[in-house]
């Protein structure tokens, strides 16, 4: 219990500190909505709980021991995020006066999608379990794997809660913009950029 207390209070830190992450869920929601912003957010805790499971059973030591491996999926993964980049500046006269809800379940799958596959074709997030997950594992655990795939569900629950608090905050202020057409342009521009940044980060750093 007090192995996952302190987990659950350095998730919650780590969670709450500015990363592409929590930037990107804010930013969705402010130029799409907080239901957006929601969508984002269970793909992206979907993927960290997809991580999770590749360490706790070893698969994540592919991307520590194989540069090929690790940067075969930093690439892809910066490609999938300059292409999101794209799709918001291709977009980007698009109104800002739509139904946030339009388009129903199709819509959150696309979502839904995008958080999943940012994460997934995120090689950083792998090592960064890989190397934090086995620190809050007791010694004498008699399934190592199990203790981590709990403390996954644990991050990747806690996450979801704070990205939502984070979408409906975000969301308040697109209902305020929802009135002013004109300021989507700039909203869908910001997101590209921001695209571009995390694209950035994960290609060079």
């Amino acid at each position: 219990m007090v192995s996952l207390l302190s987990f659950l209070f350095a998730a919650i830190l780590l969670t709450l500190s500015p990363g592409p992450d929590i930037i990107f869920v804010a930013t969705k929601s402010l130029a799409q909505g907080a239901r957006a912003g929601i969508s984002v957010a269970a793909g992206l805790c979907s993927g960290v709980f997809f991580h999770t499971a590749l360490a706790a059973f070893g698969v994540s030591l592919i991307f520590r021991q194989s540069p090929v491996a690790f940067n075969a999926l930093k690439i892809a993964g910066t490609i999938y995020l300059l292409w999101l980049a794209f799709q918001a500046f291709r977009h980007r006269n698009d109104g800002i006066g739509k139904d946030e809800g339009e388009g129903g379940q199709f819509r959150f799958a696309a979502l839904y999608r995008t958080g999943v596959l940012m994460n997934v074709l995120n090689p950083k997030v792998a090592l960064f379990f890989l190397a934090l997950l086995p620190q809050f594992v007791p010694a004498d655990a008699s399934a190592p794997w199990l203790n981590m795939l709990l403390l996954g569900g644990v991050f990747s629950v806690q996450a979801f809660l704070i990205f939502s608090l984070v979408s409906l905050c975000a969301g308040k202020l697109f209902s305020v913009l929802n009135t002013r057409p004109s300021v989507s342009k700039y909203l869908n521009l910001l997101t590209s950029l921001v695209l571009v940044a995390i694209a950035a980060s994960l290609f060079f750093l």
